[in-house]
């Protein structure tokens, strides 16, 4: 990791922010633009890699931090496709700016990855998060030519040891990653506080400065009784991942189904829908590298 000047929230390198949307990397932005005075350097550039399966409120709060605090953030969309049979590589990929009016909402840059792909992610092939953020970042990048590697401010606290431990000081797709939040020991109580004191807010519950509808909105890596709490609550995002499934071929055997360790998608809403009494366990979400 290259230096950076004392202070942890200052970069004097080529420098993105990496901005899942949530509030801990909204809290991580903030801490930078108070660190320059609310106006951030040519050196440093803010991004937001749209899968299309981010909530509603997501995308809005992206918007108010954009518009409320001042801040220039680049929307990005990738987009998988074949390659002709002479190409090098198999998959080819197009990485879009967009902005809030424009932004995926239905899923389509991770729809079409799947169908690309033949397969669905699952926790062991985390292909969505290198596809459809990390090189998304990548690809915005290049298209400015910076010189590699360089710096992503990733938003990750002082309470989430395990994804810290496998994250600082890394280097992915160009990126050097840095965690200034668990460097500077902030935990989800200051994010709490933060927020709870703010004059606007990500409009998702604020379970002491985390919410389990953040990112993707039934991502597979949450944990089950996470997933089936919100499809009690919201059966309609069930249908999305259900179909996804259901695209896929089953010659591909467990590589349809993004989880082969519990049930279906389809299976669940069945399940949340037609219970009255719901006890899903306590089973743990596996970290992901997506954010928030």
């Amino acid at each position: 990791m290259k230096s950076k000047e004392n202070n942890l929230y200052r970069s004097s390198e080529p420098t993105i922010i990496s901005f899942s949307g949530g509030r801990t990397s909204a809290f991580m932005l903030w801490k930078v633009l108070d660190t320059y005075d609310g106006k951030l350097p040519e050196n440093i550039k803010v991004c937001f890699a749209n899968t299309g399966k981010e909530m509603p409120e997501t995308l809005d709060f992206v918007r108010d931090c954009q518009e409320k605090w001042g801040v220039d953030i680049t929307w990005l969309e990738r987009y998988a496709k074949e390659a002709p049979e002479d190409h090098k590589n198999k998959y080819m990929y197009e990485t879009k700016v967009v902005d809030y009016k424009t932004a995926a909402r239905n899923g389509e840059p991770f729809m079409q990855l799947i169908k690309v792909r033949g397969i669905a992610p699952n926790p062991v092939a985390r292909f969505c998060t290198v596809d459809l953020k990390i090189r998304a970042i990548r690809d915005f990048v290049d298209s400015i030519a910076w010189e590699m590697p360089y710096v992503g401010f990733i938003g990750i606290r002082a309470d989430e040891q395990r994804r810290a431990a496998k994250m600082h000081g890394t280097k992915e797709s160009g990126q050097e990653r840095f965690l200034p939040l668990w460097l500077d020991g902030v935990t989800k109580e200051h994010i709490y506080d933060f927020w709870i004191n703010s004059d606007f807010d990500l409009n998702l519950p604020n379970n002491n400065g985390v919410t389990d509808w953040g990112n993707c909105d039934l991502c597979f890596l949450k944990g089950h009784s996470k997933r089936m709490s919100i499809i009690r609550e919201r059966p309609d995002l069930a249908d999305w991942w259900i179909d996804a499934e259901a695209s896929l071929s089953k010659d591909v055997g467990k590589a349809a189904y993004f989880r082969s360790d519990t049930p279906s998608y389809s299976d669940m809403k069945i399940i949340a829908t037609c219970q009255d009494s719901l006890d899903f366990g306590d089973d743990e979400s596996i970290p992901c590298f997506c954010g928030d």
